[in-house]
This record gives structure tokens, sequence and C-alpha cells, in this order.
């Protein structure tokens, strides 16, 4: 019985490492709220001409709450990324084209700025100088896809693998 007692405290003690290294990576991530928005510029990429969307089709389309779409819509408006249109026709549509919106400005948008580490980290000599190095191409690659690009790469993906005989 006391040997049984001792085998189930050496797994609970060990439960809490092996979930934290486990298979869901270190943490470094994009929340919801980056995921969703940048759902909802592409979708908006889609259709720069078209007329508005609501809420209510964006939420739809993308199989996302209406209510947590606002609070992406608020604060893409906030950035001045996407323009809210009133009226009968209104609705939300891209502020600028897509080929002017950058990744880096939808995620820094939705999750403030692109940094990995608290920035007096980058001063521990070989450590701070790999996060400099690290964030720096994160922020270069970010900065250089804009939402054309990831439409169009996207397409052209999926052309590729509908191919039909």
């Amino acid at each position: 019985m006391q040997k049984k007692n001792k085998t189930k405290q050496a797994v609970r003690r060990a439960a809490p490492k092996a979930a934290a290294v486990g298979k869901f990576g270190s943490g470094l991530g994009v929340t919801t709220k980056g995921r969703y928005g940048l759902r909802f510029m592409i979708a908006l990429a889609r259709h720069p001409g078209a007329e508005a969307f609501t809420l209510g089709a964006l939420s739809r389309l993308l199989i996302i709450s209406e209510k947590y779409l606002w609070h992406v819509a608020r604060l893409l408006t906030s950035a001045e990324l996407i323009r809210a249109e009133r009226g009968a026709h209104g609705g939300y549509r891209l502020a600028r084209q897509p080929e002017a919106i950058t990744l880096l400005e939808i995620v820094e948008a939705l999750e403030g700025p692109c940094q990995l580490v608290p920035a007096d980290e980058f001063r521990n000599g070989a450590a701070g100088f790999a996060w400099r190095e690290v964030e720096t191409a994160l922020r270069q690659k970010l900065q250089s896809l804009t939402l054309r690009d990831i439409v169009e790469q996207h397409d052209a993906q999926s052309a590729e693998l509908h191919y039909v005989i």
C-alpha cells in the first residue's frame, strides 16, 4: 500500500514537467485574437472592391462568434487597417489596398509589439545577441509579407493541390 502511494506521488511530480514540455511547444505563439484577426483581414482582402462586410456575414464566413469579431474589428479599426462604414450598406472594409498592409502591422495591432523577450534581455551577452537576431529575422519576415502576398501564395498552392486530369 505504501509503495502504491509513493508511485502516485512520483507521477504527480513528473506530470507538470511532461505537460510543460510535451507536444504543445514552448509557449511562443500568436493568440486566438491574432489568428482570428488575420483570417478577418484575409476575408476582406479577398474582396477589396465588394460591398462592406457586416460582422454577421464575416462571423458566418469565418465560423467565429460575432461578439469576438467585434473585439478584433475594434483593434483593427484603431490601427487604421480597416474602416467601419455606417448605414444600410455598412460594415467593414480594408482601409488600404491589400498590398499596402503587412502581416507585421496586423500582428502588432492585435498582439502588441513583436517582442520575443523583454528588451533588457538583449544585454545578456551571447543569449541577448541570439534573441536580437531571432527577433530581427521574425520582424523582417512579418514585414515582408503583405495581405496580397498571403492570398496569392495560398491560391497558387491550392491550385497546385487541385490538379485534375
